[in-house]
Order: structure tokens, then sequence, then C-alpha cells
């Protein structure tokens, strides 16, 4: 294992946690071999310096508390950071985020004004706000009216 890609790897995980995926990028970037990248973040998995399941916790109640929905912090997980499935599910089931209080928080902070009669345009506006920040029309609609009621 080479000392190089060794130190460049603890380097960027003191700073902050990085998902595997993350780390092969820019060990690829940075023009390391594969072998090395394998041995590298096998290491680091060994020691628990890298963890995807950790990096998933962590990112999950960052972007929640950016007020970010359960649907939107999925998919950057899935296809930003390249965490498996499973790993998201098992994080997603073990956290406990009251997704609908958080999605009445981000709608009261965005339209403070939410509960009032809206046209048709601004209804729309806040809908495809909520949906744009991973919430499921099930977390916030009946704070608005339903759908039937959301489009008088």
């Amino acid at each position: 294992m080479s000392s190089i890609a060794l130190g460049y790897v603890v380097n960027l995980l003191a700073r902050r946690e990085y998902s595997e995926f993350e780390l092969r990028n820019k060990m690829q970037e940075k023009a390391f071999s594969e072998l090395e990248i394998d041995e590298v973040i096998a290491h680091c998995q060994q020691k628990n310096w890298q963890n995807d399941k950790r990096f998933a916790e962590n990112y999950l109640h960052y972007r929640s508390q950016r007020g970010y929905g359960e649907n939107r912090i999925r998919q950057e997980l899935k296809h930003l950071k390249g965490i498996s499935s499973e790993i998201i599910n098992e994080v997603l089931a073990e956290c406990d985020i009251d997704w609908c209080e958080l999605a009445l928080t981000v709608l009261s902070k965005k339209f403070p004004n939410y509960k009032e009669k809206h046209s048709p345009k601004v209804k729309q506006k806040i809908w495809n706000y909520m949906l744009s920040h991973g919430f499921s029309s099930e977390q916030f609609s009946h704070f608005i009216g339903n759908e039937s009621a959301f489009f008088d």
C-alpha cells in the first residue's frame, strides 16, 4: 500500500466524512492506481476511519437541518454520494426525524402566509417548492389543503 495514497486519504478524512464513492473519485482524479485505491479504502474501512453508514447518518442530519426532505436526501445519497440503497433505507428507518414537522417548519419559513387563500399560481409555487426540497405531498398537503382543494 502506498504511503502517499494513504496519507492523501487520511488527510481528507481528517477534515470531514467522505463516502467510499467520493474517496474513489478523488483518488482517481489524483491518478492513483485501482490497486492503491482498493487497498487504501479497505485499510481505512478496517480501521473504521471510513464508514458509509456513518457518512449517511451525518449527511441525513446535516441536510435535514438545512430544510431538505427524505426524498431529496435519499436521491442525493444514492446518486451524488454513491451510498447503497440498503444503507440509505437502514439509516432512514433508524432516524428520529419527524418529516411532517420538518415540512411545516420549511413551509412556514419560506411561505409565512401559507394558510391564507392563494391563487392557483401561488399554490403551485408552494407545491413545487416543497416537492423540490424532497417532501412528499403526504407530508405537507394537509397544511395547505388536500390536492383536490389545492387546485381550486
